[in-house]
């Protein structure tokens, strides 16, 4: 019973994380250097990395985590926002976003791994700008 109740609060500060993180990313394009929203997303990203590796979400830890790589990068300037960047980072919430109802509808993350997503994150990660 307590684990339905952790999973159901990680459903709802997920789904609040990602609303704002939709408006995040609108400002982000507007101001791709912007230390702050890059902080406020890289930790979105991080805070569901890290509660999907406690709760066993290992779909959607894969996914968060590579995006994650990618985040830092940004955030420390190693590398520039760019339209590619922006296009997996969207494409990164919406499998977010799929997993997450699928948790909220039958209590797994679903058949969906995103492998193709994971691996173009991890190649896109390790490319220098």
């Amino acid at each position: 019973m307590q684990d339905l109740e952790v999973i159901r609060e990680f459903l709802i500060e997920s789904h609040e994380n990602l609303s704002r993180l939709d408006q995040e990313l609108v400002e982000l394009e507007k101001h791709p250097k912007d230390a702050a929203l890059l902080a406020s997303i890289f930790r979105t990203i991080h805070t569901i990395k890290g509660t999907c590796g406690f709760l066993a979400f290992t779909t959607l830890e894969r996914v968060s985590h590579h995006a994650e790589s990618l985040l830092s990068q940004l955030r420390g300037g190693e590398r520039e926002l760019n339209p590619i960047l922006v296009s997996i980072i969207l494409e990164t919430v919406d499998a977010i976003r799929k997993v997450l109802a699928s948790i909220e509808a039958t209590g797994e993350e679903g058949p969906d791994l995103f492998e193709s997503l994971t691996e173009r994150l991890r190649v896109t990660a390790q490319l220098n700008p």
